[in-house]
């Protein structure tokens, strides 16, 4: 429970006032990773369904299968950009409770922040 606040603080927090830490930005969201997270952008943004299910397959579409990316590397930029931090709950059934917008605006603000063009 003491970790609670800290795992789950990215979903209560607005937009404004979110935060990623920063090792965990310089470490995941270098390069390689703002290309992650734009084709995680891409391929979440497309979803008509907005459900654990229907995300995790187009991510796992769209990083593991069409990037060749083994899922810690596919995942954890996505993970950084929306939660913060590269340790939290499920990433896959964090989403639908952070809901698609937030989600989007979040993966476009990590994007915009690092010099990548989110949409």
């Amino acid at each position: 429970l003491g970790e609670s606040v800290e795992m789950l603080g990215f979903l209560f927090v607005d937009d404004a006032s979110f935060v990623r830490a920063p090792a965990d930005v310089e470490k995941l969201l270098n390069e390689d990773g703002r290309s992650v997270v734009k084709a995680a952008h891409d391929a979440l943004g497309a979803l008509s369904t907005w459900g654990t299910a229907s995300i995790e397959e187009a991510l796992r579409r769209a990083l593991v299968e069409e990037l060749g990316l083994k899922p810690r590397n596919a995942f954890g930029p996505v993970r950084v950009a929306v939660t913060g931090r590269t340790v939290g709950l499920p990433l896959f059934e964090s989403l639908p409770v952070l809901g698609k917008e937030r989600t989007l605006a979040r993966v476009d603000a990590a994007l915009t922040r690092l010099g990548t063009a989110g949409s």
